[in-house]
């Protein structure tokens, strides 16, 4: 082993004005116009007296093999049937017992 000092990692102090890359703080730039920065990130509150009106984890819980099948019935559309082709009016039913023309 030697006592040699590691090399220091090469570090740039100023990433962003030399990659041109938006910053970090997520100020607009007419480089990256569609970039979203901190400040076009919702902001939204809950309020404190939000509940929800349902809940998906009870609701997945609560299902089984037989009500998916069930719900799968329920929801299943096939298409239409094609009604067989009608034969021509001079066609007419063959009758056992007479001739082929």
């Amino acid at each position: 082993m030697s006592d040699a000092p590691k090399p220091k990692p090469f570090i740039i102090p100023n990433r962003q004005h030399v990659t041109k890359e938006p910053d970090p703080g997520g100020r607009w730039s007419a480089q990256f116009p569609e970039m979203i920065g901190y400040t076009s990130q919702g902001g939204g509150k809950v309020p404190a007296d939000f509940g929800w009106n349902t809940n998906p984890k009870q609701w997945q819980e609560e299902l089984t093999p037989q009500t998916l099948a069930e719900r799968f019935e329920e929801l299943r559309i096939l298409p239409p049937k094609q009604e067989a082709p009608a034969l021509p009016a001079s066609a007419t039913p063959a009758t056992p017992g007479t001739p082929k023309p």
